[in-house]
């Protein structure tokens, strides 16, 4: 095994992914050019995923285990362990596109003023067929004002940020039992610059034992609105409730029935469904409406969207 130091460390936190685990890791690692290692987390798997990633003959891969204390407590023990001087982070179940992390690195190399560049994302579904990407802008810009100012408009798993900054930042913060993302990427840019990028560099799947969809939505939604909140009284005060000690209380966790990944799926089809109308791309536009009644048959509403597509095409 070689004794040099990887450049990028991918931080990858698993539990239960037995069915996704492998091409996650394939994805990651496809990159030869870049000095890599993956950190995967095995944070108390009881299925198979831990030996579907020993089964990889590749030394890049470094196991660490996990204490069930919350995906915070996981990604913590990754930076932990980090050897590399820019980090990257992939859920257990997700994907990276080819020349991913050769592109951010290479970026960084070049814009030294910049401490995390970030990028597009789009979503799969549990086969792994593109479902949507996601409109998360379209040209290079800037967005450290944006994230001080508590909005995000992609997702942390799509950002390379060099490990000083996140030394800088402190990790993530355990109240946060999901947005950890969220809070982390608004502390980050209190620290250090942040580019957004307009390509796709992260592709989240969708299946219906990810978090997102066996976490109540009332529970998803505080975290997401406080970690926003938070950000608002650090840019006011310099500190948070959180960092005062006194955050506010965590709703119960049976308020609010998760929504499916189904659901979720034909939302996110019909919503690009309008987008391809709009653009004046009438047929690509009901084929992604027909997709999404294929996930949502019953919805009337969005019945009535497809035939409001149909409708308006044909009068053009």
């Amino acid at each position: 095994m070689s004794t040099s130091l990887p450049r990028v460390s991918v931080i990858l936190p698993m539990r239960n992914a037995d069915a996704f685990v492998e091409a996650t890791l394939k994805s990651i690692l496809l990159e030869v050019t870049v000095a890599l290692e993956v950190v995967v987390i095995n944070d108390l798997s009881t299925d198979c995923s831990l030996e579907r990633v020993l089964s990889f003959r590749d030394s890049r891969i470094r196991i660490i285990d996990g204490l069930g204390a919350g995906i915070s407590a996981a990604l913590n023990l990754g930076l932990a362990a980090a050897r590399g001087n820019i980090v990257m982070r992939c859920d257990a179940d997700d994907l990276y596109p080819v020349s991913r992390i050769r592109d951010q690195v290479a970026w960084l190399d070049s814009n030294q003023d910049f401490a995390a560049v970030c990028g597009g994302f789009a979503t799969l579904d549990g086969a792994g067929r593109l479902v949507a990407k996601l409109a998360t802008g379209e040209t290079e810009e800037d967005i450290t004002e944006e994230l001080k100012s508590g909005n995000t408009r992609t997702s942390f798993c799509s950002y390379a940020v060099r490990k000083s900054a996140i030394d800088r930042v402190g990790g993530f913060r355990a109240y946060f039992e999901t947005a950890e993302d969220i809070d982390f990427q608004l502390r980050l840019a209190n620290v250090c610059r942040v580019m957004y990028l307009p390509q796709v560099v992260y592709q989240y799947r969708l299946h219906e034992t990810s978090i997102t969809h066996t976490q109540s939505n009332s529970k998803r939604i505080f975290f997401e609105e406080t970690a926003r909140a938070f950000q608002v009284q650090r840019r006011m005060d310099g500190q948070d409730d959180l960092q005062r000690g006194y955050p506010p209380t965590v709703p119960d966790g049976g308020a609010g029935k998760p929504g499916g990944a189904a659901q979720q799926i034909g939302g996110m089809l019909m919503g690009a469904a309008w987008r391809a109308h709009q653009g004046g791309n009438k047929l690509e536009a009901i084929v992604l409406g027909l997709r999404a009644l294929t996930r949502m048959p019953f919805d009337v509403t969005v019945w009535r969207s497809v035939v409001a597509l149909i409708g308006k095409s044909a009068k053009h």
